[in-house]
Order: C-alpha cells, then sequence, then structure tokens
C-alpha cells in the first residue's frame, strides 16, 4: 500500500503560527519591561506599545551582538542569558567592564542619538534571548510622545548614575562589599526573587572589580557559605536578594 506525502502545511496555516510565535513574543518582553526596575515604572500603555515593537532573538554562548566603532540603530533588553561588554585598547585586547543579565539594557546611547558608535563590544553569555527594538521605529512611534521622551532620559540617567555609583565602589569600597554591591546590581534588574541566574565568571568579576582571581573566588565562598549566592559553572545564582543586601550596604544601583 502506497502511503501518500505528507500534506504541506497551508498558507493559512503557517500565517497562524506566526500570528501564535509574535504574540508570545510580545508578551515574554512585556513581562521583562513590567518587572524590570529599569522600565517598570513606566506606564503600562506605554510598555504595551514597546512590547509590540520589539522582536526576540535568541544567540547562543559567545556570539558577537555589537561590534566596536560600528554605528547603533538598535536598543537590546535581555530577556535571559547575558550580555558582557567589554572595551578595547588601542593594542586591541579586550578588557570586561560590565556583565549585564535579564532585565537590564544596552545601546542606550542609541536612544540619545541613532547611529551613535562606541568602542566597546558586546559577547552573549550563555543562551541568551534579547528584545531587540529598531531606533528609527521607535523614533516614528513616538516622535510627539513626551510620555516616551520622559522614558528615554531616565534610562540615560539611570545608566549614568549606575556609572557613577560603580565608580565610587571602586574608590572606597573594601573588596567584599564591591563584589557583593556588583552582583546585587546585576540581580537587581531581574525584578524577582529567588533563583536568579547570574552569567558572569570569577575572571570577568576579577577584571570589573581589580583584584585577583584568587581573592575573588575567597569572597564568592564566603557569599555561598551564607546562603546569599550558589556557585555554578560560569554563572552564580542569587538564593536570597535579603542576605546579598545585607553583605552589599545601601543604596545599590541596578545595572
Amino acid at each position: 500500500m502506497v502511503q501518500s506525502a505528507a500534506r504541506p502545511r497551508s498558507d493559512a496555516s503557517s500565517s497562524t503560527s506566526m500570528r501564535r510565535d509574535g504574540l508570545m513574543d510580545n508578551r515574554r518582553i512585556r513581562i521583562v519591561l513590567g518587572r524590570s526596575p529599569h522600565t517598570g515604572s513606566m506606564p503600562g500603555e506605554l510598555l504595551d506599545r514597546l512590547a509590540r515593537l520589539g522582536r526576540v532573538e535568541q544567540y547562543g554562548d559567545g556570539e558577537l551582538i555589537y561590534a566596536a566603532w560600528r554605528p547603533m540603530h538598535r536598543f537590546w533588553m535581555i530577556l535571559s542569558g547575558g550580555l558582557r561588554v567589554s572595551v578595547l585598547s588601542s593594542d586591541g585586547s579586550a578588557r570586561t567592564i560590565a556583565v549585564l543579565g535579564e532585565g537590564s539594557y544596552y545601546a542606550v546611547g542609541a536612544l540619545a542619538k541613532d547611529g551613535i558608535s562606541a568602542k566597546s563590544e558586546v559577547h552573549s553569555l550563555g543562551d541568551t534571548r534579547l528584545a531587540v527594538f529598531d531606533v528609527l521605529q521607535l523614533e516614528l512611534e513616538f516622535s510627539s510622545d513626551k510620555g516616551f521622551e520622559q522614558c528615554r532620559r531616565l534610562l540615560i540617567y539611570q545608566r549614568v548614575w549606575a556609572i557613577a555609583d560603580l565608580y565610587g565602589d571602586l574608590l572606597d569600597a573594601p573588596l567584599q562589599r564591591r563584589l557583593a554591591r556588583r552582583l546585587l546590581g546585576q540581580a537587581l534588574s531581574a525584578g524577582r526573587d529567588p533563583d536568579i541566574e547570574l552569567w558572569v565568571t570569577q575572571t570577568d568579576l576579577a577584571a570589573m572589580l581589580g583584584a585577583s582571581r584568587s581573592r575573588v573566588n575567597t569572597e564568592l565562598r564566603r557569599l555561598e557559605a551564607n546562603g546569599a549566592i550558589r556557585l555554578g559553572y560560569r554563572k552564580i545564582v542569587v538564593q536570597s536578594l535579603a542576605l546579598l543586601r545585607d553583605a552589599a550596604g545601601a543604596d545599590v544601583v541596578p545595572i
């Protein structure tokens, strides 16, 4: 008996599936936008519109997201996984300056001016999902929206304040506190608790904190023994924001 070939899916069925996937992506983006401390205070209607404009892109570990000195026309928000931001020196070597996780964002400079460039490069950490926004499309959608303009300024201000806070930590905080504050700042961006995965290695932490890897390892073990975190392969799981806050001190800014 000859079996008939499987019938190809109709255009209508394919279109329905694409719409369903699009709706799921919009919901995923909307959930993270509402949960993140960077965007959660924005009006709900504005977040709904933003979620509809974003698209979800998935990357494997170590993929290049942004190449240094290229014009920025996109704004990225992290749905899962992470991004490593590195600055390139004149000899071509790269130094990690930030690791961003769930609920955080990159390319705030593009919100200030579409097409701006930076000397940093960005790679994905682990399996990473990003909400990607076209800056020109945002400009067209919200050209006369004062609420969006305020939100744009807030995102820029938050980045400037976070950088100033990290610099202040480097000047006068002991390593134990600097480490806890760096981890807490990354974890706070997720807007939830517990079991927040931070895709950051001890090597990255040593570079960002200006300390040896062995000293960083010692302080991480103390935080783990206290129950604040759990160490894993190439990542750190925050088990208790409250305990991490105790180690970090007051006024930690989400990164």
